[in-house]
């Protein structure tokens, strides 16, 4: 009892110790991402700035899309952590740290008491290093969070299921508040879909009846509905049209925001975005098939039934939805990870599952050709060209690692082909968001574009600022709140800045009317040096200039600045 107790202990700091390995890494150093990051950090910002902790803002637009939940834990982190206005985008990204710890204990938390400590400790290794989860673990948005919630709620109806008592309970309903919170009806939408599937297949829901708990209830009540009164009569009910109608209803029937995209999307994505574990999900998946086949009444068939109960009928509804994006599957990763687990633990024992680990070791190295071949694509394109060695014995080492892991699944050799993928992973993923992503300066135009401007006005206000051209949400994070990033005219006689892009074809026209109206009140241009980038929203190259007016007399006085032959045409 005690020695197992003690592997518990031991299998808590090693997963807590490989989880920071894999989500601090560039926390502080990776650029702010453009759209959804910089949009919930700067509203997050806002929340800060005002004190107001209900009307949810990006510049002078409401954002009536998410709960508040997100918001108010990264306003908690900056107003620990900032001073003076300081922006600390590390800080805002803390919440989805803490997310990401949270989901990988309470993956093996649940898978303890559904699959055994050993398959437990894989699935939540296989996750902690997963391509996804790490990406999430490392933006200020709601995915991580979310993610942690519903993995909370899907280990606590877990261990409901075999033998649980009050404290699950209450665990279930508090996490489904919170997932309230973030991210609206995900998380009681995922409940119903579960019991709902496992009463058609099992016609036995004895063991949730123990969910009735109306302290529990109470509680999960008090989390979202003060908020959710307020919320309507703050916004006159327009938060609750534009969040469940036009957010959410949005995505049921049409692609929003050009994500639009086929059925079989997210099963095609799985490859890259559950990579390394992507190796084990067709084994994994084969597995359960068999186990709730068998006939027997284990405990781990009745986990592969509820696993499967999980899973299915979500991903189902995100296939059929038009717009599709690759987070979308995140609350199921941890379900299919477990499934993963005792999978590999079955097949360290028993050799089988011959086809489907032929067919997933064959599809894991096309999938990681593919992933590393575009981190080596961004590198080569964007990067620095002294230090590119760098990432090319990063993405070596990783792609050799990953080939052992492949080569060794198909000789059934499992436990050299799960340390083969999470070194891999560890190789790849450390040396991506610890190196070679905070590199690529053209991915971080916005920051250089507000570093530039603190050496060229030091004492500006951001409302004194105008960017017509590049209106890319992180610039506002990065300048201030009040920068004017409209596609209006640029006038210097309203704005003492101007940020024009020279890839637009427009830019000679702009520049001389612009100096032709500073000439009208005696004066002339100066203009910074050109900041190249590259706008990975919008999928063009840009090159930044800033201008503002100047005494004609003053040596400062810049000349047109020159177009280049082969600058591409705007889209």
């Amino acid at each position: 009892m005690l020695g197992s107790l003690n592997k518990r202990r031991s299998h808590i700091v090693m997963l807590f110790l490989l989880t920071l390995a894999m989500v601090l890494p560039g926390l502080a150093s990776l650029p702010v991402i453009d759209r959804d990051e910089a949009r919930y950090a700067q509203a997050s910002v806002q929340m800060a700035e005002s004190g107001d902790l209900l009307n949810i803002r990006f510049q002078d637009e409401a954002r009536n899309k998410k709960p508040a939940g997100v918001y108010w834990a990264q306003t908690a982190m900056i107003k620990t952590f900032s001073q003076d206005d300081t922006r600390k985008i590390w800080a805002q990204r803390l919440p989805s740290v803490l997310g990401a710890l949270l989901t990988i204990l309470a993956l093996y938390w649940g898978g303890l008491q559904m699959v055994g400590r050993k398959a437990a400790v894989i699935a939540a290794a296989l996750l902690a290093t997963s391509f996804i989860f790490v990406f999430e673990g490392h933006i200020a948005k709601t995915d991580a969070l979310l993610c942690a919630s519903t993995t909370v709620i899907f280990a606590g109806l877990g261990r409901l299921r075999n033998g649980g008592g009050r404290r699950e309970v209450w665990v279930i309903w508090i996490a489904l508040g919170a997932s309230i919170m973030i991210k609206g009806p995900i998380g009681p939408m995922l409940i119903a879909l579960t019991l709902g599937s496992l009463w058609a297949w099992e016609r036995n829901l004895k063991w949730a009846q123990s969910l009735l708990n109306w302290g529990a209830i109470l509680v999960f009540i008090l989390m979202w509905l003060p908020w959710a009164v307020a919320m309507y009569f703050v916004t006159e009910g327009a938060f609750f049209a534009e969040s469940l109608g036009n957010d959410l209803g949005g995505k049921i029937v049409s692609g929003q925001e050009s994500h639009g995209a086929p059925p079989g999307t997210h099963s095609l994505l799985i490859w890259a975005t559950l990579w390394p574990a992507s190796l084990f999900l067709l084994p994994g998946l084969v597995y359960a098939v068999k186990a709730v086949r068998s006939g027997s009444e284990t405990t781990v068939t009745r986990a592969m039934r509820f696993c499967l109960s999980w899973a299915v009928p979500f991903w189902v509804i995100i296939e059929i939805m038009p717009t599709k994006l690759p987070h979308y599957g995140l609350p199921v990763f941890p379900v299919l990870c477990l499934m993963m687990g005792a999978a590999i633990l079955t097949l360290k024992h028993v050799r089988g599952f011959s086809v489907s680990r032929f067919v997933s070791g064959l599809v894991f190295l096309v999938s990681t050709t593919l992933t590393l071949g575009i981190v080596l694509f961004g590198q080569s394109q964007y990067g620095p060209t002294d230090t590119m060695w760098v990432s090319y014995a990063i993405c070596g080492i990783a792609g050799l690692a990953a080939i052992i892991a492949a080569f060794c699944l198909w000789a059934g050799k499992t436990g050299f082909s799960l340390g083969s993928a999470l070194f891999a992973s560890m190789v790849a993923m450390i040396g991506a968001y610890g190196y070679i992503l905070p590199n690529i300066d053209a991915f971080n135009a916005s920051e250089r574009v507000a570093e530039a401007i603190t050496k060229f006005a030091p004492d500006i206000s951001p409302r004194d600022i105008h960017s017509p051209h590049y209106t890319e949400p992180s610039l506002v994070y990065h300048v201030g709140t009040e920068i004017n990033v409209k596609g209006d005219a640029p006038d210097l006689s309203k704005s003492q800045l101007i940020i024009l892009d020279l890839m637009q074809r427009e830019k000679a026209l702009i520049y001389h009317e612009l100096e032709a109206s500073a000439a009208t009140r005696e004066n002339c241009l100066e203009t910074s040096e050109p900041i190249a980038g590259y706008n990975y929203s919008k999928g063009r190259a840009v090159e930044l200039i800033i201008l503002r007016e100047v005494p004609c007399a003053d040596p400062r006085v810049s000349s047109p600045p020159e177009a280049k032959e082969d600058r591409p045409a705007p889209e």
